[in-house]
């Protein structure tokens, strides 16, 4: 048996799997409004507790109508600034409504064609006064200041009543 022949019987038929996986894709449509994403995201808040959060329009919510989607999410932090990108395809401007907290940033848009919420923990608080955002091309890019660290406090004199 020649060094091909053994070549053939261990991997020749890898060349047909790989054709019937491409037509299965193809065949697929994910594109539709049908299509279901599911994940989750964990993170751990300024205050030392662990959150886990899931995200997607299935899991727990597959049955019955998807509802709102939760849009693909990135949240750095870089150095002075807490950044978040959203991604809006397909959306204007003016059809997102954007709000913030000192650790939360909630997006929400609601178009006839496309439905999308989602509220994004922040690694550390920020400045609610500082946060600029652009939208380009169907990304949303939100950028905060960090919240000046918190005075240590002060001594309160407790005063007499009389």
């Amino acid at each position: 048996m020649s060094a091909d022949d053994i070549w053939n019987d261990l991997f020749g038929g890898f060349d047909s799997l790989n054709r019937r996986i491409e037509d299965m894709f193809r065949q697929m449509d994910v594109s539709g409004p049908d299509v279901r994403t599911y994940g989750y995201t964990m993170w751990q808040g300024p205050d030392g507790v662990r959150h886990v959060k899931e995200f997607g329009n299935s899991g727990s919510q597959a049955i019955g109508p998807a509802g709102p989607r939760d849009p693909f999410t990135d949240v750095s932090d870089d150095g002075d600034v807490v950044r978040a990108i959203v991604e809006v395809p397909g959306v204007e401007k003016q059809d997102i409504s954007l709000s913030c907290t000192r650790s939360v940033l909630s997006v929400k848009v609601s178009t006839p064609g496309r439905e999308l919420e989602k509220d994004i923990a922040l690694p550390c608080e920020v400045d609610v006064d500082s946060a600029r955002a652009e939208c380009n091309n169907g990304i949303l890019e939100v950028t905060m200041d960090k919240a000046s660290p918190s005075s240590e406090g002060r001594r309160i004199e407790i005063q007499r009543g009389d």
